[in-house]
């Protein structure tokens, strides 16, 4: 069950993209619909880090480290990549037990365990590295936090739309975008404070708390050591 619902959260954030996609490459004039449609699916797009942890697990908590982008970018990215600096980011931390719900739906924050201090602050630097450069109009240095998953489904829902003609990650991100999101985004980068790491393997859920403290899961992938957003999607967690 726990595992069906990481799967869902991930689904319903590449349907809202393959639905943007298409409208992107459907002929004719079809600018207006691009944009009512990424409109339509922004809170998707707006609303979106080591390895497996190991040791003891406890309440993740503190803040997360400033980390450098990745290298290995795809041709056909967009963006300023190289120019990227992460920043430094405070947290909440406290764990996932705050966020429980007496008879409700706590899948999300039961699944597997709690994680360390270490596993927290390497994830929580994923994320907030994504969201920043999302924010900063970076696309290229913003896919390199993404999960290889993610970043292979964007391109082939890219050359499905355009019958053939490859784009890369960032190409992708940015034409999904809506420019009048670029406020709600610099907002989220800003307000995002990371509670809790819950792992299992190399499956995990960051809950973090976004724009006017609304509650947020999102699904991470842990690639060679190191944690990768696993959907654009942060999903609200009630």
């Amino acid at each position: 069950m726990r595992v069906a619902l990481k799967g869902l959260i991930a689904a319903v954030a590449a349907l809202l993209l393959a639905v943007a996609l298409a409208a992107c490459g459907g002929g004719g004039d079809s600018s207006s619909t691009t944009t009512e449609t990424t409109a339509q699916g922004q809170a998707a797009v707006e609303s979106s880090a080591g390895g497996p942890a190991q040791g003891k697990a406890k309440s993740g908590s503190g803040e997360a480290k400033s980390g450098s982008s990745e290298s290995g970018a795809k041709s056909g990215s967009s963006g300023d990549s190289g120019n990227f600096v992460p920043k430094h980011h405070h947290d909440s931390g406290g764990g996932s037990a705050q966020f429980r719900v007496k008879g409700g739906d706590n899948s999300i924050q039961e699944f597997g365990a709690e994680a360390d201090t270490s596993e927290f602050d390497a994830a929580a630097t994923a994320l907030h590295n994504f969201l920043d450069a999302r924010a900063a109009g970076d696309w290229a240095a913003a896919c390199t936090y993404i999960s290889k998953g993610v970043t292979e489904s964007l391109e082939k829902l890219a050359a499905q739309a355009k019958q053939g003609e490859e784009m890369g990650c960032g190409v992708v991100l940015e034409k999904l975008t809506n420019p009048a999101a670029k406020q709600l985004m610099r907002n989220e980068a800003a307000k995002a404070s990371v509670a809790s790491l819950r792992f299992e393997g190399e499956s995990a859920f960051i809950i973090y708390t976004g724009v006017s403290g609304t509650v947020l899961a999102i699904p991470m992938a842990s690639e060679g050591g190191t944690w990768k957003v696993a959907s654009l999607a942060g999903t609200p967690l009630q």
